[in-house]
């Protein structure tokens, strides 16, 4: 039971990664468009920023996702074994 209450945390995690990764692209596009009209220092400073908190968004939900993978991983390992456990012992049962 641990693998999935860990998923389901991970899972919840990565639909709010997603979200904020969403919204984030919306602000550096932003940041982008206003930088190329205004071509000062401080929208420049600005697209940046907004890029670098969008490209940190990415990686973390990046991360999200490979612990995700890591624990279905994990949890068809535990239900592979399980299965061979039952064969083995129904095996024993009919000898």
């Amino acid at each position: 039971m641990r693998i999935q209450e860990q998923l389901k945390r991970v899972r919840a995690s990565q639909r709010v990664l997603a979200e904020q990764v969403a919204y984030l692209d919306e602000v550096a596009d932003e940041a982008e468009t206003r930088k190329l009209v205004a071509e000062t220092p401080l929208a420049d400073r600005e697209w940046r920023d907004a890029r670098r908190d969008r490209d940190r968004h990415r990686t973390l939900l990046e991360d999200a996702e490979r612990e995700a993978q890591g624990l279905i991983d994990e949890r068809d390992r535990l239900l592979e074994r399980l299965h061979e456990l039952e064969t083995e012992h129904r095996q024993r049962d009919d000898e």
